[in-house]
């Protein structure tokens, strides 16, 4: 069992690469090599850490810590550079937006303390000081780094921080001049910083009743270590320590996010045991609504977390953190739904655009070609019209329909485009199947000395009732249910069927009598060497068609040709593979007939709809290798899985067929891989 795929049987290591056109099978030493080294890596416990729940529940988790340790040590990494700093050299804390920030903070708080001089009303002249004092402790840091001086239109002061702040600020590299003593907003400064917002500066000064002139300036040296500058100058400090660990640190949780994100791809939707994809019941709503709830619940908590960090609550940081996290959850698992759809197939075809498509393409020609261009006028007529009559509504000051109308038209396309190539495959294989139809009526006219007895008179394509079908499963379940400890079969006819198909060949004495094998007890993938593929019939040899001796290959197609209608209305596709030339068994006829016949009874009642059936055949050893693979559908799957259990005898239908193989010193084999249920057949062919 490979680390991240599923058990492999034998079938699944011959692929159409190792039927040569000359009609004899074998593998080149590379091919052969390549597929050793694969079975080498294999697991025979049968773990795999896809379907591990645990380890995908542990996985996730460290999945949101490489997210949050990512976050939170690429902002610093962020702000680092944000503020001048480079790998070479560190930022100037001020020219940092620390700096900034706390500058921007000690201007306006300055001009809430003028218009708070103004509307503080008439003072006497000994009072006047030490209300000054008051208002500087109020609203200013008192013995700080940050000096200021305000003076009325006639040149008088207003107010100064401290006896020595036109001193300090003369000295200064880091001052602010305002001026509005003409009825204009004038601004002169030894500095620029992005953190400063002029527009604020002139909207308080402009709206004092009076006109000012006011310096402000910051030490070139931060005497102070009480105050605003001095505290924000610490935190610049740790940031320039933190970055040495954050780049590392945001490296590394990169890694194992992208580590972590694909085996979390790779891993979702597998269930323990299965290789098929479990949907949950968010996955099988129309894809267009769950990307809309998907964006609203997590750009929803995204915001939440945006507006909580601007309010004033005390509990704003812890808000905003636990909105963050739900926002990841929204948006991972939204995420993890998608790729589910997507390596389910649904991803297409469960939008509602495309069930519409689907719903109109079964229309006749006309009325189809008529709605389809009604509803992609409609459609990409309304997105035009979203475009210019709602762009009034905006997110983070950008119209939503601008980012809305492109998306749904891409999946427009994508679903008018996927339907397309569906119908236009699905005509195609109907033109072939009728074209293959016709060839093999060509060919039964042109060959007159095969007669009617090809199709043995007395059996129809459905050889029992559906009913019985039913029954047989149902009464085949019930059994497994009442049997805990099943006893170990004896024979082939519940072991890995890859498996199974080796060791019987090898099982065969040159005596004739046939040992028992016993079943492993771990499954075990075996690939067959090299030496021991075998060619196929030589050509030259004419194929005997009779009650007795007849074309195996050509006795599939008539069987399938039979089934073929009830198969098409439920949406199953047949594929036979085989070798280019004929398989002559000889046996009775009418037993083998009735045998494969019973096989696609079963296909009929319990493939499931809209799939594909692969039949595949050729030979080794002088025997028969045929195995047909099929899903199964849910309603018949825990019935199905009891039929291939480990001790469960099989029952009507299928026994009947077992019964027939066994009479004519064959083998026939069951198993379940998962949904997919396999029927196999080993027996001796015509020797030439």
């Amino acid at each position: 069992m490979g680390l991240f795929g599923k058990k492999k049987d034998f079938w699944d290591e011959v692929d159409d690469s190792s039927m040569k056109e000359s009609g004899s099978q074998t593998l080149s030493e590379e091919e052969e090599a390549d597929i050793r080294r694969e079975l080498d890596e294999m697991e025979d416990d049968g773990w795999h850490p896809t379907r591990s729940t645990p380890l995908k529940a542990v996985a996730r988790i460290f999945l949101f810590v490489a997210a949050a340790v990512m976050l939170i040590s690429g902002y610093a990494v962020y702000t680092y550079f944000s503020n001048g700093g480079s790998m070479s050299s560190e930022p100037d804390y001020y020219h940092s937006s620390f700096f900034g920030e706390e500058y921007q903070r000690n201007m306006v708080q300055l001009l809430h303390l003028v218009q708070a001089i103004e509307t503080r009303g008439e003072i006497s002249e000994n009072e006047l000081a030490q209300a000054n004092q008051d208002l500087i402790k109020n609203y200013m840091s008192v013995d700080g780094n940050f000096s200021f001086a305000v003076y009325d239109a006639d040149d008088q002061e207003v107010i100064v921080s401290s006896e020595d702040a036109v001193n300090r600020i003369e000295a200064s590299h880091y001052f602010v001049k305002l001026d509005s003593t003409e009825g204009q907003f004038n601004l002169s400064t030894g500095m620029n910083n992005d953190a400063f917002d002029e527009a604020v500066w002139k909207e308080e000064l402009m709206s004092c009743s009076g006109t000012y002139t006011i310096y402000a300036a910051v030490d070139n040296e931060l005497t102070s270590t009480t105050d605003g500058f001095y505290e924000s100058y610490q935190d610049f400090k740790d940031l320039n320590s933190v970055f040495g660990i954050a780049k590392i640190a945001v490296i590394v949780s990169a890694v194992i996010f992208l580590i972590l994100l694909i085996f979390s791809i790779i891993a979702t939707g597998n269930v323990s045991g299965y290789p098929d994809i479990k949907l949950s019941w968010f996955d099988k709503i129309f894809t267009e609504i769950s990307i809309i709830l998907i964006v609203a619940f997590g750009g929803g908590s995204i915001y939440g977390a945006w507006y909580l960090l601007g309010t004033t609550y005390s509990f704003r940081l812890i808000a905003a953190g636990a909105a963050l996290v739900l926002a990841y959850i929204f948006l991972i698992r939204g995420y993890f739904s998608i790729v589910r759809r997507i390596k389910a197939g649904t991803f297409i075809s469960n939008m509602l655009i495309y069930r519409i498509f689907e719903v109109i393409g079964k229309l006749p020609v006309v009325p189809r070609v008529l709605l389809m261009i009604l509803v992609l006028v409609l459609l990409n007529g309304a997105l035009v019209l979203a475009l210019f009559k709602l762009d009034a509504f905006e997110l983070f000051g950008i119209p939503v329909v601008y980012v809305l109308v492109p998306i749904v038209f891409v999946l427009e396309n994508i679903c008018f485009i996927s339907w397309v190539i569906r119908k236009g495959n699905s005509e195609y294989e109907d033109d072939e199947d009728e074209d293959e139809e016709d060839s093999e009526e060509e060919d039964a006219e042109e060959h007159e000395e095969a007669p009617e007895d090809s199709i043995p008179v007395g059996i129809s394509g459905d050889t029992r009732p559906a009913t019985e079908l039913e029954a047989d499963l149902a009464k085949a379940a019930a059994l497994a249910k009442e049997s805990q400890t099943p006893a170990p079969s004896d024979d082939w006819e519940h072991m890995d069927l890859g498996a199974s198909v080796d060791m019987a060949i090898h099982a065969e004495g040159a005596d004739g009598i046939e040992p028992e094998i016993k079943e492993s007890e771990n499954d075990r993938t075996v690939m067959l060497p090299k030496d021991e593929i075998a060619s196929l019939l030589d050509g030259a040899a004419m194929v005997r068609d009779s009650a007795t001796s007849f074309d195996f290959i050509q006795l599939n197609k008539d069987i399938r040709k039979l089934h073929r209608g009830i198969l098409k209305e439920n949406g199953i596709a047949v594929t036979l593979r085989a070798p280019d030339k004929p398989i002559v068994l000889e046996m009775n006829k009418e037993d083998m007939w009735k045998a494969i016949s019973m096989i696609y009874d079963n296909l009929e009642q319990y493939a499931e709809p809209d799939s594909r059936v692969y039949a595949e055949m050729y030979t080794q050893e002088g025997k028969l290798i045929y195995i047909v693979k099929n899903a199964v559908k849910a309603e018949a799957a825990e019935a199905a899985k009891a039929v291939a259990a480990p001790g469960a005898e099989l029952t009507g239908g299928l026994k009947t067929a077992k019964e027939i193989i066994e009479k004519n010193h064959g083998k026939f084999v069951v198993a379940m891989d998962g949904n997919i249920f396999k029927t196999g057949i080993l027996i001796n062919m015509v020797q030439e």
